[in-house]
């Protein structure tokens, strides 16, 4: 990325603040994916986010799943329990380490996620022609930058005032 002049923040209202913005989106985004894509499905947000995760990972721990994801290791330890007793997720015991556990897609939690991917990749595709594919792809590589950046293991967290 490109070193730019210092933005003067000292101006800047709630509003304007990124994480704000992004906090905004965000809500509003899963607003319709709550009503359009888990209609009749039985599951939170997070539990089929965590099933795209290991649609598209393989299989994973709990753990590793949660710094991926960046959420906390309870949240997805619950929703895994949830998703094993539905049929979705299957375990097993971790070949190199045996106190730990592995997770992935069974056969019917691949099918439903799927199903799913196609829809969110339509709505993906509606959100791209509102800002054109240009701005979609430099959206999403400066979110890309800051969240590697702010997300990495031991970055600093910004702290708000």
């Amino acid at each position: 990325m490109n070193k730019r002049a210092p933005i003067d923040v000292r101006s800047m209202r709630n509003e304007d603040f990124l994480s704000y913005k992004i906090s905004v989106l965000s809500r509003i985004l899963d607003r319709g994916v709550d009503k359009k894509l888990l209609t009749g499905l039985n599951l939170p947000l997070t539990s089929l986010r965590i099933l795209g995760h290991l649609h598209a990972h393989g299989e994973g721990r709990v753990l590793a799943i949660a710094r991926n994801m960046h959420l906390l290791g309870s949240q997805i330890s619950q929703s895994m329990t949830e998703l094993v007793n539905y049929g979705h997720v299957a375990k097993k015991p971790d070949p190199s380490d045996k106190r730990g556990t592995l997770f992935r897609l069974t056969p019917k939690g691949r099918r439903l996620y799927e199903g799913v991917l196609a829809r969110a990749q339509a709505k993906q595709e509606t959100v791209a022609e509102v800002i054109g594919p240009e701005n979609y792809a430099l959206v999403s590589d400066c979110l890309d930058a800051l969240i590697a950046h702010y997300g990495a293991p031991g970055a600093a967290v910004l702290e708000s005032a």
